[in-house]
């Protein structure tokens, strides 16, 4: 054996047994007097490596590419070496000429992808992934950074597919010995495909963009089944557990909702989302119930208290958080605790005067209250911040009307009609003013405006509506539109008497 093999040996062996910076010497040495030995020059490319100087590993290769500039291997390293150290045009280039030598490589078909990706190319780069893959089709890498592109880019139908094709196709591929590098003495252990392996958690990965498209697209169904199955990869189950919760709440699975948010925060007791969403998920119960009961009962109060309990937490360590002070003033507004609510709300505006939602409740309170001129007041400065608020133009409109001056009250409510023109609450409180002062055509007009769906989703009950209607109708003279709206009305209240007796009215003026 000679000398210079001797050398290369011995740096070989220095390698292996962790002794980097001295490997360096030998190759140092070894590639100063033997400039051709390409061998030497890629071994010192990965002792480089080792010691973190990517810079110093990629000038290997451009000195091996000097007296080799067709070596396709050489101009790989390079690309990949440069695009680790942010030389992206570089590293595009090398890959380039590596493909002109080299075009049927899955490995460089990939490696352009990836620059490509890092270039946010990404259209590019996805047609470069699905090039490795009809080349070689169980290069996971590929398929990941691919299946990466759509999520980043939104299209996530042609994700849902690929996802489930690239599970079928690999996940009986996992936790397999990698094949024997057969690059070991080209340095090809830095970054060859061969010595790697599909582990569960690129699996994993598959099944977190799969669920995440399925929640962007609205079926949440399908997305609950899938974050179940990542649960069995044991992989941040917390983010899996807080995710299923959002998806179970859209589900309307709030007890489900609120078991996922639970163990969320047994996993990461500090994930302030999942707190955050615990609290919220107990309060739509608290209110789903409220609706249900009519009422606070035992449950609602319990319900309440426990979403409350969950916010104060979070307060605790943010105590200037808005949405949970806003949240907590809302809680403490059904369970009648106007004080608390009142501090809770004034605490928003003290950190953030111009959080108009605030204003509309306190001004509420102070309307419930009977102090028509502090609600007014609340709602003036409210109107200075959010002249195009249609909840604040209604209130206003209400508020006037309850102080007896109608003309104002009915600029207001026009004023909100103007500025949404489905919302019914204007409609109604404008059918309200014109039934009192008998304006019966004017009152037609208004609550013909209002629909069923619409006026049940605002809080209006489509029974006194209809009740407003038929009698506004009646009055002026539209009997038979009159009996066909409290027919209808009938349907809806067949125990009310009254009802019944005023289509026998309609139906003897009729005759």
């Amino acid at each position: 054996m000679n000398h210079t093999d001797k050398r290369y040996e011995q740096g070989k062996a220095l390698l292996s047994e962790g002794r980097n910076d001295e490997a360096i010497t030998v190759f140092e040495a070894l590639t100063q007097d033997m400039p051709k030995f390409k061998k030497a020059w890629e071994k010192l490319s990965y002792a480089y490596v080792n010691s973190g100087r990517l810079k110093d590993a990629a000038r290997c290769y451009e000195e091996i590419l000097i007296r080799y500039p067709k070596d396709t291997f050489a101009l790989y390293q390079k690309s990949v070496l440069e695009e680790k150290t942010g030389q992206l045009d570089s590293a595009l280039e090398s890959i380039e000429k590596a493909l002109k030598y080299g075009p049927e490589n899955a490995e460089y078909l990939y490696t352009k992808g990836f620059i490509l990706y890092r270039k946010k190319r990404l259209n590019e780069a996805i047609s470069w992934f699905d090039t490795a893959l009809d080349l070689d089709p169980f290069f996971f890498a590929a398929a990941d950074y691919k299946c990466l592109c759509l999520m980043t880019l939104g299209i996530y139908d042609e994700l849902i597919l690929s996802c489930r094709e690239y599970i079928d196709r690999f996940e009986d591929f996992t936790e397999h010995a990698p094949a024997e590098a057969e690059y070991n003495e080209r340095g090809g252990e830095l970054f060859g495909k061969d010595s790697e392996m599909i582990k569960k958690e690129d699996i994993w990965h598959l099944y977190s963009y799969l669920s995440f498209s399925y929640m962007k697209l609205g079926a949440f169904r399908q997305a609950e089944e899938i974050l179940k199955k990542e649960l069995d990869f044991d992989y941040e189950k917390s983010r899996v557990y807080y995710y299923l919760g959002l998806v179970q709440n859209a589900l309307g699975k709030y007890e489900q909702a609120v078991s996922s948010y639970l163990l969320s925060l047994e996993n990461e007791p500090d994930f302030t989302a999942a707190r955050i969403n615990l609290g919220s998920v107990y309060a739509k119960r608290a209110e789903a119930e409220l609706k249900k009961a009519g009422r606070i009962t035992v449950e609602v109060n319990d319900l309440f208290k426990k979403s409350l309990s969950a916010f104060e937490i979070i307060l605790a360590a943010e105590p200037e958080n808005l949405s949970i002070l806003y949240q907590v003033g809302k809680i403490y507004l059904e369970l009648g605790d106007l004080s608390d609510a009142e501090k809770a709300f004034n605490d928003v505006l003290r950190l953030d005067p111009g959080f108009v939602p605030v204003y509309e409740y306190l001004a509420k309170m102070k309307f419930n209250a009977g102090d028509y001129e502090a609600a007014l007041s609340f709602l003036s400065d409210a109107q200075v911040k959010d002249p195009f608020n249609y909840e604040i133009m209604n209130l206003t409109g209400v508020i006037y009307s309850k102080k007896g001056d109608n003309e104002f009250a009915l600029k207001c409510l026009t004023r909100a009609e103007m500025l949404d023109p489905v919302c019914p609450k204007a409609h109604y409180n404008k059918a309200l003013i014109f039934m009192k002062e008998e304006r019966f055509l004017e009152a037609v007009a208004a609550l013909s405006q209002i629909q069923e769906t619409d006026a049940e989703e605002n809080g209006i009950s489509y029974a006194k509506v209809l009740s407003f209607y038929g009698t506004a109708l009646q009055n002026i003279g539209k009997v038979d539109e009159a009996l066909a709206v409290f027919e209808q009305l009938l349907k809806m209240t067949p125990d009310d008497e009254s009802v019944s007796e005023m289509i026998s009215v309609l139906k003897n003026e009729q005759d």
